[in-house]
């Protein structure tokens, strides 16, 4: 059933690393499509610029910047610019990760640990850290006493330690830990806020031999759609309805959170 959005987003720019498919681009066109410009990242630049097409059928300015979150460099290259582009930046969202894959902690290559790492934790930090540095030096929009706002994608995981995803877990873990000592650190006038999704149908499954379809299951051994109370798999726009809610006014007070979108399978 199709409705109209409202249009929360006027006015403001966001960049939404990791955006060519997936939640990220599922919050990128829900942003867009509540009146934001935006700053599409990815490291596959296919993908973004169909990302970018969505936008502009929706009659929104989008730019795609490729770029590796886990080099600082590339980081650098991508603030200057978005900020060359559009002066400013409203909302970061750092959604860029990588799920690595299945093994025991004991049996996980230290090369597998240093990628998923590099990527999920050192990335979310190094773009949050250009950004919001940029962030703090932009006047307010008038609709607003914040200068910015930054949305970190975490997951469930990072709140229950998974077998055979532990080094996932750890940098879902160390996201939300991050994105509490940010919040105390760039309060009041930035806030920063986690979405932990539970599990979403997106690419990084279906990638996987772990996931069936027939069957609705999801790696291997851990979960089911019998497990979920709402009965069913995540969509990426499940995760992107809360995103557009914290990147608008409506969340002004809210900061340091972490979110669960996982249809009642956690509930811490």
């Amino acid at each position: 059933m199709s409705r109209t959005l409202e249009q929360r987003l006027s006015g403001r720019v966001a960049l939404v690393t990791g955006s060519g498919s997936g939640i990220g681009r599922a919050i990128s066109i829900r942003f867009a499509s509540e009146g934001a410009a935006l700053v599409i990242n990815d490291v596959d630049e296919k993908t973004a610029l169909e990302t970018r097409q969505m936008i502009e059928k929706l009659g929104k300015k989008a730019i795609v910047v490729k770029a590796d979150i886990s080099k600082s460099a590339e980081v650098e290259a991508m603030a200057k610019e978005a900020y060359e582009k559009f002066g400013r930046v409203d909302v970061l969202v750092n959604n860029a990760g990588v799920s690595g894959i299945p093994y025991k902690l004991i049996d996980l290559p230290e090369k597998e640990w240093d990628e998923v790492m590099a990527v999920n934790l050192r990335g979310t930090w190094l773009v949050s850290k250009v950004i919001c540095k940029r962030m703090l030096k932009q006047e307010p929009l008038k609709i607003s006493t914040l200068l910015g706002k930054v949305i970190n994608i975490s997951s469930i995981a990072g709140k229950t330690g998974e077998q055979t995803v532990g080094c996932y877990s750890a940098t879902k873990a160390g996201i939300i830990a991050v994105t509490q000592a940010m919040a105390r650190e760039l309060g009041p006038k930035i806030t920063v806020n986690a979405i932990c999704p539970g599990f979403i149908l997106t690419n990084i499954y279906l990638n996987k031999e772990e996931v069936v379809m027939a069957g609705a299951r999801i790696f291997e051994n851990i979960h089911t759609v019998g497990e979920i109370p709402l009965k069913r798999i995540g969509q990426p726009e499940d995760v992107a309805n809360v995103a557009a809610f914290l990147a608008s006014t409506d969340s002004d007070y809210m900061t340091g959170q972490a979110i669960n979108i996982c249809g009642g399978i956690a509930f811490h």
